[in-house]
């Protein structure tokens, strides 16, 4: 299912093995400023209440090495806990969180990665 999604989203797994079931999917956002990250996860909150079903959401400002830059990052990861990995409706989220990306005036506080 995850091919259904934006780019960008990544399932973890237990040190990578194919034997256990896949632990959690999420997605990094980057942002100009500590309130459109703020405001992002506003908006990902209202679509987990709207559907009863609630991601782990981090905002954090973080030095990226590799850029050597520091850029505020909101983290987006969904799963089950109840099941110990991944549920259709961490998917539903998932997409929803796409679609509400999509809406002008929530794409406008995500810039690209990198």
């Amino acid at each position: 299912q995850i091919s259904l999604l934006d780019p960008g989203w990544s399932i973890e797994t237990n040190n990578n093995s194919t034997d256990e079931p896949p632990l959690s999917l999420q997605k990094e956002f980057y942002h100009l400023n500590y309130t459109d990250g703020s405001k992002f996860m506003h908006k990902v909150a209202a679509v987990a209440q709207n559907n009863n079903h609630y991601p782990s959401i981090t905002l954090e400002r973080r030095l990226l090495k590799k850029e050597k830059a520091w850029k505020i990052v909101t983290t987006v990861k969904c799963s089950t806990i109840v099941l110990g990995g991944l549920s259709f409706h961490d998917f539903h989220i998932a997409m929803l969180v796409d679609v509400e990306l999509s809406r002008e005036d929530t794409k406008c506080l995500v810039i690209k990665e990198g």
